[in-house]
């Protein structure tokens, strides 16, 4: 009796697993269409290079952080390997750091201190092909922020957002990376 639910559940799941499969579909012109079990992110590139941001504000460490934060989320999250330099790679994420501002959000009505701020840095990055020249995606002034409370009893340090901005942001550039459907 059990290896006939084994033998079921097997079956099953391999129904399941050819109907996800067989619901991709290409509409003529090389779009994707409807559902599908592949790549989200072009399958055609195999490698990147990430060399660290460039940084054109006076609010040093930050480029560190973000290249950091985006070679770990390409390498969690697409499948392309990352490489040292773009004489090995197929593609290069390049990126300038064009504004990083903290902005007051509010005080604390008793003693006027500041009690929540927003870090939000601002990037201009491009993502192209080595070997073509030819870009794949680029964004100008792409902006991600993240607050923090300086005041007590929480007294969050600025590095706080800091790190909570270049993993925002490392997220989104990669999302931005996806291939289109």
């Amino acid at each position: 009796m059990r290896t006939l639910v084994r033998i079921a559940a097997a079956t099953a799941a391999l129904s399941a697993a050819a109907a996800i499969t067989g619901c991709a579909s290409t509409d003529g012109s090389g779009d994707r269409t409807g559902y599908t079990a592949d790549s989200l992110y072009p399958e055609k590139y195999h490698s990147i290079a990430v060399p660290i941001f460039d940084n054109r504000t006076y609010y040093t460490g930050v480029e560190r952080e973000i290249t950091d934060a985006l070679i770990k989320e390409i390498q969690k999250r697409t499948p392309y390997a990352v490489v040292n330099t773009s004489d090995a790679a197929q593609t290069e994420l390049s990126g300038t750091i064009t504004g990083v501002e903290k902005t007051r959000l509010n005080r604390s009505r008793g003693s006027g201190l500041v009690r929540e701020m927003l870090l939000s840095v601002t990037v201009d990055f491009q993502w192209r092909d080595v070997r073509t020249g030819k870009m794949i995606v680029q964004r100008q002034n792409f902006s991600v922020g993240d607050e923090y409370m300086p005041s007590r009893p929480v007294g969050e340090r600025p590095e706080i957002a800091e790190f909570g901005v270049s993993q925002r942001l490392a997220e989104q550039i990669v999302a931005a990376m996806r291939d289109q459907w």
